[in-house]
């Protein structure tokens, strides 16, 4: 498995926590996006609402960011309410053809 590479143009977000769902949102839940092209698992679907917030990070952590940069150190971005408290991991992987 290749290493987590910080200026991979290939990003998955990850639902880790939701306090008080109130759509589909669960636990565990992914997307990863690959340069433009947005993926999703087969079946599942993923809150608009929750993907209007993290696009602009995703777009961030395409590019190279320095090792303190507050979205590598901690890369977790909130969903837009706040009673449901949703809560997503945006983290660069590396590509399967980057070993």
């Amino acid at each position: 498995m290749a290493a987590i590479s910080p200026g991979s143009p290939r990003v998955r977000v990850t639902v880790v926590r939701v306090d008080k769902p109130r759509g589909t949102a669960r636990v565990g839940d992914w997307f990863e996006v690959d340069g433009s092209r947005m993926t999703l698992p087969d079946g599942q679907a993923f809150c608009p609402y929750a993907l209007s917030v993290v696009l602009p990070i995703i777009t961030m952590r395409q590019h190279d960011l320095p090792a303190d940069d507050w979205l590598v150190r901690k890369p977790l971005i909130c969903g837009p309410d706040a009673e449901e408290n949703l809560v997503m991991r945006v983290e660069a992987i590396a590509r399967e053809d980057d070993d």
